[in-house]
């Protein structure tokens, strides 16, 4: 499967095939489960599945919005412009999450850009399909806001971590919400992406967030295997974080 953007942004693909239904798959999309049959249909009818390759682009900066995507597997790296213009990681997708919507809501040319990290599998549903489905179904339009609400709220604590963080404590802080929200977190924590990336993602050189996690293995708080995490300690981990937290606290005089 292949698909990519014109020179006008839009979305187009080259060719599909199916092994489950895109209906079914949708119907598994965390923010989807529980919807109304008919809103499932509504999205199912013109949805498609597209692959993307390593690195390629799902979306440009400036392109006009086509509809929304939904991972199925895989995973996406949202870009922009970091402080001196170089290319910057603002955020990951992972399997089951979606990206693109505040385009679609808003209207406006993407001022970010998408790239797939590895082989992506996603899901296209188009813009009109979507502000149908949202028209018809207030449940659906209420998590799909409070999903923007909670991304901004991520990118905001990115913000200030990143800004005012060391090292240690960016890369502590984001393993450590990574590990919570695990079902099963004696499995460790598997990178979506290259350290590289993620690297990015939390400001850092590939260098310096290397170094790091070299650091937290000699101090037997982590394992690391690959893109494999194991959290041997995560209460030494948290208190590392809140020690940094306390001593980034104005004296009171």
């Amino acid at each position: 499967m292949m698909a990519g953007t014109d020179s006008r942004g839009l979305f187009r693909v080259h060719s599909i095939t199916k092994r489950a239904s895109v209906r079914e798959v949708l119907a598994d999309m965390p923010i989807l489960q529980g919807s109304d049959p008919r809103v499932l249909d509504i999205l199912a009818s013109e949805a498609a599945f597209v692959r993307f390759s390593p690195s390629a682009s799902i979306f440009e900066r400036g392109s006009v919005p086509t509809g929304i995507f939904f991972v199925c597997s895989g995973a996406v790296r949202l870009m922009s412009h970091g402080p001196e213009g170089r290319p910057k990681v603002v955020e990951i997708f992972e399997t089951g999450g979606m990206f693109g919507e505040i385009g679609v809501f808003t209207g406006h040319r993407y001022r970010t850009w998408t790239q797939a990290v590895g082989t992506a599998l996603l899901i296209h549903v188009p813009r009109e399909r979507i502000l149908e489905a949202v028209a018809l179904d207030a449940a659906l339009s209420n998590r799909m806001l409070e999903a923007v609400c909670a991304r901004i709220q991520r990118l905001i604590d990115a913000i200030s971590c990143t800004a005012a963080g060391t090292a240690s404590v960016r890369v502590v802080s984001y393993l450590l919400d990574q590990y919570d929200r695990l079902e099963r977190p004696e499995a460790g924590v598997i990178l979506p992406a290259p350290k590289k990336t993620i690297a990015s993602l939390l400001n850092l050189t590939p260098e310096t967030f290397s170094r790091v996690l070299r650091s937290l293995v000699e101090d037997e708080l982590l394992s690391v295997t690959g893109r494999r995490i194991r959290v041997r300690n995560r209460s030494q981990l948290a208190r590392l974080l809140e020690c940094a937290a306390a001593e980034s606290q104005p004296a009171e005089g």
